[in-house]
């Protein structure tokens, strides 16, 4: 189905839960046959860009059914009833009583056009009862006029469908599937490849084997290897919905045409990963919704050995942070931006911009600010209502590992320079904390803004807020890591981590709700509010499982359901 600008990925999530969120919210029976994502995926010719699959799943619907409030689960409803009606304008077709008895999973691709620079849609719908289906197809027949007699493409019918409105539709029947879009050409390409043109499931088998092995290895298209890519393993236990990108910077650049200069940008910075392809899958659990996704990289990245395990600093954090980022090697994603300038110039300008700002303050970006961050750091909001934090409610703390404390100093000392001499003054201080020694950088009427020191001779804190400085000199008892809603979130999580996010949703909203959101101008929706009140928490991690490969995971924990 031909599409328009920013329209396309809209178009394709609107049409998955048109013919199947509203059929997994609705479905009361276990006996669903659940297809798998490849059987549907062998019809999507190989050149898509994109294919999301989604499938009933019983046992995730149960636990679906059992989270959220009421105001939460009126919205969804209202969204998704708007959604089935506007589908079905202009018929006197009903989704229950037409598409759900017969529709099994449901899979949307995204190719490209071979008549123009717009991309088509292609949805495939898995049949779990022939009966019922061709039931559907005469009720169709029956309220949509009928172009002439229908031709056939490699002895399959494909039938043109318009309705009053002027939409006009084809649909082909390939086994148990039956085959959608605004265009024959579409249809036709997946009847190829059910007599044995490529498809998206052979291209995920071996999605390097077509690329030259001569290619230079600073070259970010090199390909890694051609072994099969991990699907199976890397897939949630109870799938609803599966995503497939299997050119990840073509698809970014298809979606630069058809979207706004906001979206540019967006795609710009997400080129920086060096991804040849990735798969996605969202389910759901006693717990609430999680995801797992697996990327295949384009060049080799630093070996998974050389890789230490992140979450060593976590104890340092007191039990009231909210949020929390933490990974490692600042030094080697500042390495990965000025790779990525060398052939993108708006990155450059970029690089360029932060050297030259940095080099107005006697700075060098390589050596005195980026070069020595080559170890693990975490970046934390925390709740405090004390001092000069009342106003805001929440202060912040990064804490950095580094192998060079004397370069770190220098840096640091400069800082405290420039920051003596501004205008209006602030008073560079030194004092000590719980036997650390704390630069502190104090206003005269507000008190401490921030300050710095060294934890232990390889890690240095840098806090915003005295109340913040002074907590983080300390012992936290309890820390982060021993609070019950911190290990809810993160004891399913794999490791040995590689990067991870912590989000405390209950406390950010309460913050939010108290500093935030008072003010007029950021109000948000009713409905937002009470959508953000059904989620207890946030926690994402990444791995290495191989040289090759970075896995994704993430964990949205949710209310019990309130009646």
């Amino acid at each position: 189905m031909t599409l328009k600008k920013s329209k396309l990925i809209m178009a394709a999530v609107a049409i998955a839960f048109t013919g199947t969120v509203a059929a997994l919210l609705y479905l009361r029976t276990l006996r669903v046959r659940v297809y798998s994502p490849e059987d549907s995926v062998r019809l999507v010719p190989e050149n898509a860009l994109m294919a999301v699959f989604v499938t009933p799943n019983p046992s995730a619907l149960y636990y679906l059914r059992q989270f959220g409030n009421q105001q939460s689960r009126y919205h969804i409803n209202q969204f998704l009833s708007s959604i089935k009606q506007q589908s079905l304008a202009g018929t006197s077709l009903n989704f229950d009583r037409d598409i759900k008895p017969w529709l099994g999973g449901i899979l949307v691709s995204v190719l490209p056009s071979e008549k123009s620079e717009d991309a088509d849609l292609l949805m495939i719908l898995a049949i779990k009862n022939n009966w019922r289906a061709n039931q559907f197809m005469s009720r169709l027949n029956a309220e949509v006029s009928v172009s002439g007699k229908p031709p056939q493409y490699r002895g399959i019918t494909i039938y043109e469908y318009g309705e009053d409105s002027g939409k006009i539709y084809h649909i082909a029947r390939v086994g148990d599937r039956l085959l959608v879009a605004a265009s024959p050409e579409p249809i036709q390409k997946a009847i190829d490849t059910s007599f044995g043109e490529p498809n998206l499931a052979e291209l995920w088998k071996g999605i390097n084997a077509a690329e030259t092995a001569n290619q230079a290895t600073t070259d970010i298209s090199y390909p890694l290897s051609a072994a099969p890519f991990p699907t199976e393993s890397h897939m949630v236990p109870m799938p609803l919905i599966t995503i497939f990108v299997a050119d990840y910077n073509l698809f970014l650049d298809k979606l630069s045409e058809f979207s706004d200069s906001s979206w540019e940008s967006w795609s710009r910075v997400s080129k920086l990963a060096p991804i040849k392809s990735a798969m996605v899958s969202l389910g759901v659990e006693p717990t609430g919704f999680r995801m797992r996704g697996i990327m295949q990289q384009r060049r080799s990245p630093t070996p998974v050995n050389s890789s230490p395990q992140v979450g060593q600093i976590l104890s340092r954090f007191p039990s009231e942070t909210v949020a929390m980022v933490n990974s490692q090697g600042i030094n080697a994603l500042w390495l990965k931006l000025v790779d990525q300038s060398q052939i993108d110039p708006s990155i450059q300008d970029m690089v360029k911009q932060i050297r030259y700002g940095l080099a107005a303050i006697e700075l060098d970006a390589d050596e005195e600010v980026f070069g020595w961050m080559d170890g693990e750091f975490a970046l934390a909001a925390i709740a405090s209502e004390k001092g000069i934090l009342a106003p805001l409610g929440l202060g912040g703390a990064l804490v950095l590992e580094t192998s060079n404390q004397a370069i770190a100093q220098n840096t640091l000392d400069q800082l405290d320079e420039i920051i003596a001499q501004s205008n209006p003054p602030v008073n560079v201080e030194q004092r000590t904390i719980e036997g650390i020694e704390v630069t502190e950088w104090n206003d005269p009427q507000q008190g401490t803004l921030f300050g710095h020191g060294w934890l232990t001779p390889n890690l240095l804190f840098v806090a915003f807020g005295g109340p913040v400085v002074e907590a983080m000199t300390q012992v936290p008892n309890p820390s982060l890591t021993e609070t019950t809603r911190f290990q809810k979130i993160t004891k399913s999580l794999p490791e040995p981590l590689h990067s991870y996010v912590y989000l405390d949703m209950e406390n950010l909203l309460s913050w939010a709700t108290s500093y935030l959101l008072a003010a007029p101008a950021v109000a948000l929706p009713r409905r937002t509010i009470s959508l953000l009140n059904s989620v207890q928490g946030v926690g994402i991690s990444t791995t290495q499982p191989t040289d090759d490969h970075i896995a994704i995971e993430v964990l949205l924990t949710l209310k019990p359901r309130r009646y």
